[in-house]
């Protein structure tokens, strides 16, 4: 089964021999699932050039508990030659910033710094986020880079096509997926359980 479509687009002069590399993005749609009532959306986008990954990570989500919480979030990850080269999150609740976190390489080790500033050193390569767990089955992946914690948080295998992370909070997260994309994530957060089902029929990638 597949989750996206792909779309070739071929413009005019795509052979010539200087022709910049084409750009292939992709697309991945989920439900954000309470109570089974939607209660939001998330958008990944993944662009592959030149060897350089980026994904773009947007959600919205309204919760109801005793009162309504609105959450946005939005994240850029990139990666070059499989190694994370920067990583950012920005994440509202109800328009008050909560986060704003930055993960820089150096060359050596990664920068940090959050809403409040530099926030130390993160001294190992990073060759898997959280954001490329989107579209990467982990596999044998021991641990992967949070971009809310900025640091390695252990995942580990449940059964052939399921993962759980857990969190330095106490939280969990578990991922589902079918041909290496993941088609559910099972989150306990903070404010309540949530799913995160991915829309077969609105995934789709183009290469231009």
């Amino acid at each position: 089964m597949k989750a996206f479509l792909i779309i070739s687009i071929m413009l005019p002069g795509y052979f010539q021999p200087n022709m910049a590399t084409p750009i292939t993005k992709e697309y991945l749609n989920y439900s954000i699932i309470k109570d089974n009532k939607t209660i939001g959306n998330i958008r990944v986008e993944r662009s592959l050039k030149d060897g350089i990954t980026e994904y773009l990570f947007e959600s919205r989500a309204k919760v109801k508990i005793l009162y309504s919480i609105e959450i946005y979030d939005k994240m850029g990850v990139t990666f070059k030659q499989n190694i994370l080269q920067q990583a950012k999150l920005y994440r509202t609740m109800n328009g008050k910033l909560k986060v704003n976190n930055t993960t820089t390489w150096n060359g050596s080790s990664y920068n940090l710094s959050d809403k409040n500033g530099a926030n130390g050193f993160l001294k190992q390569s990073v060759f898997c986020s959280t954001a490329s767990l989107y579209f990467n089955e982990p596999g044998n992946v021991k641990s992967v880079f949070s971009e809310k914690f900025q640091k390695m948080v252990p995942i580990q295998r449940i059964d052939s096509k399921k993962y759980r992370i857990d969190l330095p909070n106490g939280n969990t997260a578990t991922y589902t997926y079918n041909s290496g994309i993941c088609t559910l994530v099972e989150a306990n957060t903070d404010f309540a359980d949530l799913k995160f089902v991915l829309n077969m029929n609105l995934n789709k990638a183009h290469s231009y």
